[in-house]
């Protein structure tokens, strides 16, 4: 796969560290122990679920629908998996099936992510009809996740939350973040980048998916 500058997840003191001082005006009108649970609620989302609700309003488990065990790359299936988004809604890879489809992993704390998000915003807007840029936000709750894309103006991603982690094994990544896969229409992995990217390289990536598959 390509590879380009990651950022390393912050440790757990880091990632504190910087919401306490994000909220410091919490201690004086909550008290110690409402700031506390505010923290726990922040990160952790005690209240997500496992579940998804589908087309058809039937509540189905999230994760890896098929995986063969091997670390996806370039020319083999891409695996299949279904998560919720930010309403609870389910969203599986596989019935993006006949578009390309940018898989992009990320996380609220990763800079990385924050610069290269509104350019792939920008890509998917310009090409509503066969393309879908797909985040997967990678262990974070709902409104960790939400209140950072929201802030970005990313009107044009779908958003899904690996809240387990398990697409994220499915798919073997490293550590770090970002990780962004190009899918072809019919379910290839054309493209693996680790790191981060700009407009005109996923610009590029993307007509080389499209030339493989033949579209």
């Amino acid at each position: 796969g390509k590879q380009g500058a990651k950022q390393p997840p912050p440790t757990a003191r880091a990632r504190a560290q910087r919401w306490l001082k994000r909220h410091r005006s919490w201690f004086w009108t909550l008290g110690v122990v409402g700031a506390l649970a505010a923290a726990i609620v922040y990160f952790a989302d005690p209240f997500s679920t496992d579940t998804a609700v589908d087309a058809s309003g039937n509540t189905i488990e999230t994760g890896v629908i098929k995986v063969d065990g091997a670390a996806p790359r370039e020319r083999r299936p891409a695996p299949d998996f279904v998560l919720a988004d930010y309403d609870g809604k389910a969203v599986k890879l596989s019935d993006f099936r006949g578009k390309s489809v940018m898989l992009n992993f990320w996380a609220s704390w990763c800079t990385t992510c924050e610069a290269e998000m509104p350019d792939m915003d920008r890509l998917a807007k310009e090409n509503l009809d066969d393309f879908v840029v797909l985040g997967v936000n990678q262990m974070e709750g709902r409104g960790t996740a939400k209140s950072f894309s929201d802030a970005l103006g990313l009107q044009n991603f779908k958003f899904a939350l690996d809240k387990n982690e398990d697409v994220t094994k499915a798919y073997k990544l490293p550590s770090g973040l970002p990780h962004t896969f190009l899918i072809d229409k019919d379910g290839i992995v054309r493209v693996v980048k680790h790191g981060g990217m700009r407009y005109d390289e996923m610009k590029q990536l993307l007509a080389e998916t499209r030339r493989a598959a033949g579209s």
